[in-house]
Order: C-alpha cells, then structure tokens, then sequence
C-alpha cells in the first residue's frame, strides 16, 4: 500500500516521505479499510509495512470506531477472525514479535470499545471456538489478556471520567460473562504447553488479573499448586513471584486476608521458598526478597487491622510469629552486596522495626541487626568510583537515600541506638588514619552529612545533654581528627561539606581551635589549593561560606590568612585554561578575602588600606585591558581576542561586586571608610560602558545594585551618571528590563532623594510605557523569547510606577506636559491585559494614584469595573482570585474616599441592578467574602448576557 518495498520501510533516507504517506492515510476517511484490505488481500505486505498499516488501522479505533456504523464494526471484526483463522495457517500470519504485540493492542482496543454491548462473545468467538491450546494462539491469547489488562484496568495510566465508568462496566462484565472460562484457560494451557514462554505469560496474567476476580478462582487447589511449583524454576521465578505478591496485595476485608496469607506463608516455608544465604543466586535473592517483603507488608497490615478491631486474637498472635520469621531473610537480603537486591525488603524492615519500637520495645536484637547491616551497606562497593559521577554510582546514591530512610524510622524514636552505632566507626576512621580505605572513610563523612535525615534534627541544632550531645559531638571530632591525605578528592569536599552543614556546631564550642584547624585545610593543597578542577571549585565555595559564617573568630588570622590568599588574587587576561582558578572561583576568594579584612581586627583605617590596595590592583588591570582593547581594535584584531579582552574587563567588575558584599549594616561601607574606593570604581567602570563595550552592561549593572545596598546618599552625585550610561546601552528589551529593576530598586531605596539626584525619573517611566505598549494589542500569553522579554518589561515598568507612586516620587511624573497621563494610560491598558501579574501591580498604581490626583478616579474606577469582565477571569483560576482582590480593594478605597461621588459615578456606568448589587458588597463585606460576591455578581452577569 506504501509502494514501497519490505526494507525500504526501515531505509533512513525514506522516513520522512514514509511518515507523510502514513498520516496521509490516517486522514483519509476510508483509509483504515484500505489498510485492513491489504493486511487481508492475497499479496501479503512485508511485516514493517503491516505494522505500519496497523498504526492506520489504531488511528481509526482510537477516534472515530466508538461510533462507527454496523458495517464499519463488521469489517473491523472480520479481520480480527481473518488474523486468529491465519494462525492454523502460518503462511498468512507473520509471528514477528513486534507485530505480534501491536496486533494484541489492537485486540485490546476492540474488547474495549465492543464488550460487551457490540460483541459479548468476544473471547468465544476469537480463542475459545479455536484450539485455544495450540502454541501460536494461546501466546497470542495471552498477550491479548495482558493488552486488555493496561487498556481497561492498569491504575497507572490516567483516564478521564468516563474512559474509567466504561472500564467499571466492562470488568463487571467480565466478571459475569466470561471470566470463569478465561481463569479456567490459563491453567489449560499451562498444562498443556511446557514452553517456559508460555508458562512466563499464564503467570503474568495471573498476577495482572488477580487484583480484580474472585479470589476462588486463583486461591484454589488447581491454580496456587501451578503457581508454588513454579518460583522453583529460574525461568519462572520472577513471574511466579509477581503472581504470589499479587494475590497477597488483593484487597479484601482483613479477616478474610489472614487466613490466606498464613497459607501461603505455611506452603511457601514448607517449599523452602522463604529461605536465603549469602551463596545464594541473584534470582533466588530476588525471589526470596519480592516475598518476603509483600508477605511481611500483609502481615503488617493485617495484623494492625484486626488489632484495632479486638478481633481474631490467635490470629494476629500467629501474624506476630510469622512477621518474626520474616526478619532473618529480611536481613540476610539487605546485607547483598548488590544494591538492586539488598534494597528489596526495606519497606518491610522500616515497617517491621516501626511495629517493634512501638509493640515490642524491649526487643532490640533486630533493630540493632538493621542498623549494623544498614551501616554496612553504606559503604561502597569496590568496583564503583568513590565521588564518581558514572550511572552506578548516582543510582547508589539513590540506594543509600533508601537506606538513610529505613535508617531514620529507628532514628527518630531510638536515636542512641543510631549514635551507638557510629561512635565506633568515628573512632576507626580518626585514629585508622590512611590505613582506613577510602570508601569506606567516604561512607562514615556522607552518614555524618546526613545525619539529621536519620536521626532528630534538633538534637544537631540545639544540643542538650545525653544522646543529643553524644550525637552533635561526632561531626566535631571527625573535624578535628580526619586526616585528608589527598587519596580521594571526593573526601576532601565531603570533610569541607561537614565543616559548612555543621557551622552552627563549630560556633558552639568552646574554644574556636576547630575552626582555625579547618581553615588551615581550606587554605593548602588539602583545600582551595588542590589539583583536581571540578572539586577544587566546590571547595573554593564552601570556603567563602566559611568564612563569612567564622569571620568573627578568624579576625585575628586576618594577616596570615590574606597572605596565604595573595597569590589567588592575581587576576590575568589569559585563557582559564591555563589558571588554577576559573573567574568564578576568584570571585569567591575576592568575596572570602574581603569579609576577613572587613571583620577582621584591624583598624578602619587598616581595612580602608587593604580594601584600597585590592581594588586599586584591580583598577590598574582593568585600566590596562582597556588599553589592550583599544590596541586590538586599532589593529583589527579577530572577535576572539576582543573577546578575551571584554571578558577579563568583565571579570574584574565583577571581582569588585564580590568584594562589597562583606560589607553589612554592623561593618558598612561607610565605617571602614571604603566609600571613596567603590565611587572611584564605579567612575571607573561606567566611563567604560559604551554602545562598542555593551558586553561589560551585565556586570557594571551588577556592580551598581551591590552599591545601592552599601551606599547611602554618598551615591546620589553619580547616579545621574550611571543611569544615563546604562540606559545608553540597554538597547533591547532584557536589558531594558534589567534597567528598570534596577531603577525601582535605587526609587525604593532612596525614595524622594531620588527627585535631586539629577535622573529624569518620569523619562524612564515614558520610555518604558511607550515600550510596554508597543505589542500591546497582542493579549496572548508569551510564547516566545521576544513576547517572554516584553511580558517582564511590562511587568518591571507597573512595579516601577507603583514604586514612585508610593515613595512620595509622583512629582517626577510633571517635568513635562501630558507625561503623567501618558504613563497612566499605559498602566490602565496593562490592567486590562491577560497578564495577571502585571494586572494587579498596574491597578494597584491607579488605585495609588487616584488618592493622590482625584482626577484619575473615574478612568480608574472604569478599569477596576471592566477587569472582572474580562474573558480569561474565571471562579475557578487561582489567579483570577487574586486579581478581583485587586479589583476589590481599588473599588473598596475608591469608595471610602468619596462615597457620594463614587455611587454616582456607578450609576453612570452600570445598570442600577447591577450598580446596587455591588455598593451593597462593598458597604457590608470584606476579604474573602467580598471577593467571592463580586466575583458571582459578574458571572451572573456573564451568564445573562450569554442568554
């Protein structure tokens, strides 16, 4: 039908003109029959081109066979009796197993859309007619069985509303009709068939269907015999296992559960099935493990059910017993070397502890079991990279997640016992030294780093006596004890890690000789100094947070510390290559190095000198790649070079930023008496900032907030020169964004001195108005870039305007006739738009604004009564509900500031029903309550209009 031959199908170069024939087909209304009359015609397709016409053919069934016509039905159940008629007959039906399985979901889509209205004798007609123990039709049999299990009842795949009412119906139905004779089938053809394929399939359907039939029909002296003697056999063990654990998790009233799992627990001890060692294979683990976890889950469940009822006491004793029993193989399946199997029982284990802390407190020999094994288990396996990022190494970061989970349930009511556990190992690994191997030194630091998830939080927070303080004092001596001998990177950050997770610890005690001790490390060949590149960054991070949460006790280390520091401070135009520090790691040194002089025990007058001395070295530098960038433009030099240039520009404004964040409100800028160094820089930076050196915007902007936090009026000379500079350069629409945030923070800080500072605050608000506007009468969501770009310059420009409204700035909206309005207008259109964000902030202004210049009440009161009108504000968004609060408040304070002339003003606009409805609200409700009014007051009105 494709016109092509078998293996041009699978011919690369012929997917494109293949796909357009296959969904040229799928369009034709008749193009289903035409697929079905070349899969039955007498010139068999290849197998791929029956594939792909069987996707035509599921394209029909999926979207238009719900309501075909009889005739259309007919045909479609012709070609499934065609298909099973071709298994007495090889040469018409291929057994490709991917055809095979696509013609099963074809099967499974007719069951679902016939049975059992269309076609009630579905399964009679099909298989049960035929010689249903013929190899070829029961495999297929089978599969169809497995395929009608994901269409109709698998709960992992979502359905709507009615897909799940007709699945009701039809297991209902099978259930009536036909399922006694399906359940009866499998156990005809497992004896009549000893291909392990078949047995394999006969299992899986058990273990699928068995949620939902009659427990009588598994659970019987036939079925469960078939079943038990096949999780002895390796070829059927998994499958036979999934059976058992799905017969044990059928729902089913408690009391009735009991008695079968005592069974099956008693038929499977009795096999030797519950029995594991070391020496065992990986599918007898995996078999005993699967068990043992879902039988001892079930007890769990059970034996809590019938306890909260006070019935069935001898029962819940024999549960009790059985639970018990399950705790040996539990255990010896946890302590696999093999992640994949030990990970089998935990569920079961952290239940089974659980019920033992609570029930059974005096019995610890498990618990101290589970710990020992869990502990053990931690460890890496030999054959796996410690710190390495390879695919079994994250998922046995997954499988010790796992662990740390099983661990905690213990944890958090007998935390001791954890601690008890790991006082040894902290002992053997400070005093084992490089004799320790390396995984398992990693293991005992990533417990440490963890150990809140295992154990109370607080108790490593708030230390108290006993068990907290044993527990906060571990962290500590590995601290003070490790020896990092350079053998594993990866331990080398997981040292540093402890030092920042635990800083609150180190705080705490009494002597700061820890602290000292750890920034020793950080600051040699063990630390910020190692070889390894990506480690070495980490590090470099995590020793800036260091110091900024110990500058207080490495204060009088200042001077050794920075000379230790120096030669990382050196900063170069070169390639990163070839540097031990790529710019962001220098940027954490320069932050560290500023924060120990800023806090350090020197003079202002010291920190005013060593702060000068970095920033004029870093002045000097920039100063000459500027000279450097002017030569290599002069003589034509490639882009790469230039660059290589701006970028170490850039680098060096932003070193200057990373400085000034040591400064705070205790040690600000001002009383180190670095004031005079940062406007230099500023000066500095922004006469470099140009339409040719826009690449140095981002930075020199960055370096600007971090000078509004720092700086008081101290910036207001150079502010005129800043914005007129970054405005300059901030050609596009991220940047223009970037300038506003930017200007609504220097407005919100500095309020009214903003109004001297010499920046035409209204200008920037025309600009970004005019801006804002521009695509305006596009209301759609951003979809693009560009439309995300404007959509968070609308946003940036209403918070701007809502800023100067409220920090006393309006005058700037005057300098110039029709401005204001201008500006308004652009934020009353906004409050229109579909973007609920920019909506609030914009009406939230006009609201501002018309307390402040009357005039503007009636457009604002126009705007506030359109917005819940609009089409994409419903009751049910979230964000609907946050704009008619928006809406409520504005009308709220539009009408407590003239309520006469606010009621008239109504009445002009909206019908007196409507009128009325509203002041009603807004004179008796608040909050919540008035928002809810409103909101149904409009969508009555919708729903009137739309009669």
């Amino acid at each position: 039908m494709f016109g092509y031959a078998g293996i041009a199908v699978t011919d690369p170069t012929r997917q494109a003109e293949i796909y357009r024939a296959l969904e040229s087909l799928k369009k034709d209304e008749l193009g289903w029959k035409k697929s079905v009359e070349s899969f039955v015609g007498p010139n068999k397709p290849s197998a791929e081109e029956q594939f792909l016409l069987l996707q035509v053919i599921e394209d029909f069934l999926n979207k238009r066979y719900s309501s075909a016509s009889q005739q259309d039905v007919l045909v479609i159940r012709n070609f499934l009796l065609h298909y099973i008629k071709g298994f007495q007959d090889n040469s018409s039906t291929s057994h490709e197993m991917f055809l095979t399985n696509k013609m099963a979901h074809i099967f499974s889509l007719v069951f679902a859309m016939d049975f059992p209205e269309r076609w009630s004798t579905f399964f009679n007609d099909l298989f049960f007619n035929n010689n249903i123990t013929d190899t070829n039709i029961s495999s297929f049999y089978l599969k169809v069985l497995l395929a009608i299990d994901t269409e109709v009842v698998n709960r992992d795949i979502q359905r709507s509303k009615n897909e799940s009412e007709r699945n009701i119906k039809i297991k209902d139905a099978m259930r009536e009709i036909c399922m006694n004779e399906v359940a009866k089938s499998w156990l005809t053809i497992a004896n009549s068939s000893k291909e392990e394929a078949i047995q394999c399939l006969v299992l899986r359907n058990i273990a699928a269907y068995v949620d939902w039939i009659e427990l009588d029909l598994v659970a019987n002296d036939y079925v469960m015999p078939f079943i038990i003697s096949k999780l002895q056999d390796s070829a059927t063990s998994e499958d036979a296992t999934s059976a058992v654990c799905g017969l044990m998790q059928k729902g089913m009233p408690a009391e009735k559960k009991v008695g079968l799992a005592l069974t099956v627990m008693t038929v499977l001890r009795n096999n030797g099935l519950l029995t594991v060692n070391d020496n065992n294979d990986e599918d007898e683990v995996t078999r005993v493990g699967s068990l043992v976890n879902t039988l001892g889950l079930v007890l769990l469940d059970v034996q809590n059910k019938l306890c909260a009822s006070s019935i069935l006491e001898k029962e819940q004793e024999c549960c009790v017993q059985e639970m018990a029993r399950l705790a040996e193989p539990a255990i010896v399946v946890l302590n696999n070397e093999d992640p994949d199997l030990s990970y089998l029982c935990t569920d079961y284990i952290r239940g089974y502890a659980s019920f033992l802390i609570k029930f059974y407190p005096n019995d610890t020999n498990f618990i101290e079991k589970v710990i020992r094994t869990g502990l053990q288990r931690y460890v890496m396996g030999d054959d796996m990279t410690v710190g390495g990022d390879g695919e079994e190494e994250v998922e046995f970061q997954d499988y010790r997640r796992e662990l740390r989970s099983m661990l905690n349930v213990i944890g958090l009511r007998r935390p001791e016992a954890i601690v008890n556990a790991i006082e040894p190992w902290t002992a053997e690994v400070t005093a084992g030294g490089s004799s320790i191997p390396v995984n398992k030194i990693e293991a005992f630091l990533n417990v440490l780093f963890h150990l809140h998830e295992i154990i109370p939080s607080n108790m490593l927070q708030n230390p108290r006596e006993g068990v907290s303080q044993r527990a906060a004092r571990l962290p500590i001596v590995i601290l003070e004890g490790l020896v990092l001998d350079g053998r594993c990177p990866a331990v080398h950050v997981l040292y540093f890690e402890l030092a920042c997770r635990y800083e609150r610890l180190l705080v705490l005690q009494a002597q700061p000789v820890v602290i000292t001790h750890i920034a020793a490390a950080f600051l040699d060949q063990r630390g910020i100094s190692i070889p390894t590149g990506n480690v070495r960054t980490r590090i470099v991070y995590l020793f800036c947070r260091f110091v900024k949460s110990h500058k207080a006790v490495l204060g009088p280390l200042v001077s050794e510390v920075i000379t230790r520091l120096a030669p990382l401070l050196a900063v170069s135009p070169k390639s990163e290559d070839n540097q031990l520090l790529s710019p962001d790691d220098q940027g954490y040194i320069f932050e560290a190095t500023a924060t120990l002089i800023v806090f350090g025990d020197l003079t202002s007058e010291m920190k005013s000198q060593y702060v000068g001395e970095l920033a004029t070295t870093l002045a000097m530098k920039f100063e000459n790649g500027l000279v450097e960038l002017n030569a290599a433009r002069a003589r034509k030099a490639d882009e790469e070079t230039i660059q290589v240039i701006l970028q170490f520009m850039a680098n060096i404004i932003g070193y200057s930023s990373r400085m000034s964040k040591a400064f705070n409100n205790a040690q600000s800028m001002k009383a180190c008496n670095c004031i005079e160094i940062y406007l230099k820089l500023v000066k500095l930076f922004v006469e470099t900032l140009s339409p040719e050196n826009s690449f140095l915007l981002e930075s020199t902007r960055q370096f600007a907030h971090r000078l509004v936090v720092s700086m008081e009026d101290e910036l207001m000379p150079y502010m005129s020169g800043i914005f007129e500079k970054l405005a300059l350069v901030s050609t596009d629409l991220d940047s223009m964004h970037h300038l506003l945030i930017f200007c609504h923070q220097t407005v919100a800080k500095y309020k009214k001195a903003m109004l001297t500072s010499g920046v035409d605050l209204g200008n920037v608000l025309a600009i970004a108005a005019r801006t804002s506007l521009q695509e305006q009468e596009n209301n759609l969501p951003a979809k693009d870039d560009s439309q995300r770009a404007l959509l968070y310059v609308q946003r940036a420009f209403v918070q701007l305007l809502f800023t100067v409204i409220v920090s006393d700035c309006t005058p700037a909206l005057n300098t110039s006739p029709g401005l204001l309005d201008h500006v308004l207008e652009a934020a009353a259109r906004l409050a229109l738009s579909s973007d609920q964000t920019a909506q609030k902030v914009a009406l939230s202004s006009l609201a501002k604004i018309s307390l402040i210049i009357p005039a503007w009440s009636a457009r604002t009161l126009r705007v506030a009564l359109e917005i819940p009108s609009l089409s994409h504000i419903t009751p049910s968004d979230a964000g609907s509900t946050l704009v008619v609060h928006e809406v409520c408040a504005t009308l709220t304070s539009l009408h407590q500031s003239d309520p006469n002339g606010f009621a008239q003003a109504l009445r002009e606009l909206v019908p007196n029903g409507f009128s009325d409805q509203l002041l009603s609200a807004l004179t008796n409700l608040k909050g919540k309550n008035l928002d809810k009014q409103v909101m149904n007051i409009y969508s009555s009105l919708r729903s009137q209009n739309a009669q």
